[in-house]
């Protein structure tokens, strides 16, 4: 199929698979007329980069996992225990983002009383 259809059968966009074959995540032939082929197993695989994309793993962390999923070596719990330890970096970042909210209110108050004292 062409790049076309593979935009169109996993909602990923051309560009986006260009990037995708230029990472040796995925690959295509060549046909005489240099048009992109790809065989029809390629939507599986983008559709995972995509779903990984969508939950924010990088494209280095993708590129480990994909040979695993195309060689259906990636088990429902490998995937699982990734997808948690996903999760638990997110919590660490909100932790962090709300010690930095709080912190910043703090100095929002101390500026407050500054103003207040100056005659």
């Amino acid at each position: 199929m062409r790049i076309s259809e593979l935009s169109a059968k996993t909602l990923v966009s051309v560009h986006r698979l260009r990037r995708y074959e230029a990472d040796g995540l995925i690959e295509s032939q060549r046909l005489p007329n240099g048009y992109r082929d790809y065989d029809e197993k390629t939507v599986k695989h983008v559709i995972f980069i995509a779903m990984s994309r969508e939950m924010g793993f990088s494209l280095s962390f993708i590129a480990e996992y994909l040979p695993r999923f195309k060689a259906g070596q990636l088990s429902a719990q490998d995937t699982i225990d990734a997808i948690l330890a996903r999760v638990a970096e997110i919590d660490q970042l909100l932790t962090e983002q709300k010690a930095l909210r709080k912190k910043l209110m703090d100095h929002i108050g101390w500026f407050k009383t500054q103003a207040r004292r100056k005659p």
